[in-house]
């Protein structure tokens, strides 16, 4: 459940052919993890559009004809250079878009939520660093640029010696 003084971070990542685009939401003014003080995520959101905010059409997918494209988005609290494995400690989120496009220009979509957008944290999850690291890679490149929204329900926390120790247990437990 999120806290009463909660507030909202945002960014938003363009897909280009097909490599690896990111954008790092810096959140260094709010926290001081050397102190204990750190950024909590009550929930996050991943939400899909074109790069003129409407909605995904057809045309988006392939140029004419049918086929199918995917996007995988990561959340994590470290900058990375690719989407990483789901064992790695920095991952906070999690979601893969399928579309196809099918005869007369029909267009389907599997959103495989594995952070189960929204993705709501019981009791939070704390980020120890200074970043929230937003990525996106597509398989193939689409016909149009997408545009992915990363969207943050947040609160800072001072956290006690025990819950450090217990944060640097569950970062280097791999």
């Amino acid at each position: 459940m999120a806290k009463g003084d909660t507030f909202i971070l945002r960014t938003t990542v363009d897909s280009s052919a097909d490599t690896y685009q990111s954008s790092d939401i810096d959140i260094s003014a709010y926290t001081d993890p050397a102190r204990g003080k750190v950024l909590v995520v009550d929930r996050g959101f991943i939400t899909f559009s074109t790069d003129g905010n409407g909605p995904i059409v057809a045309a988006d997918v392939v140029a004419s004809g049918t086929g199918q494209k995917e996007m995988g988005t990561q959340v994590t609290t470290e900058t990375q250079t690719g989407l990483v494995s789901a064992a790695d400690n920095s991952l906070m989120m999690l979601n893969n878009l399928y579309v196809g496009v099918g005869a007369a220009g029909l267009i389907t979509f599997l959103n495989e939520q594995s952070s189960m957008n929204p993705s709501q944290f019981m009791d939070g999850f704390t980020v120890p660093t200074d970043k929230i690291h937003c990525g996106i890679k597509t398989g193939d490149g689409w016909n149009a640029a997408i545009r992915v929204g990363f969207v943050f329900e947040v609160h800072t926390e001072k956290l006690s010696l025990s819950k450090i120790q217990e944060l640097l247990v569950s970062l280097t437990a791999n």
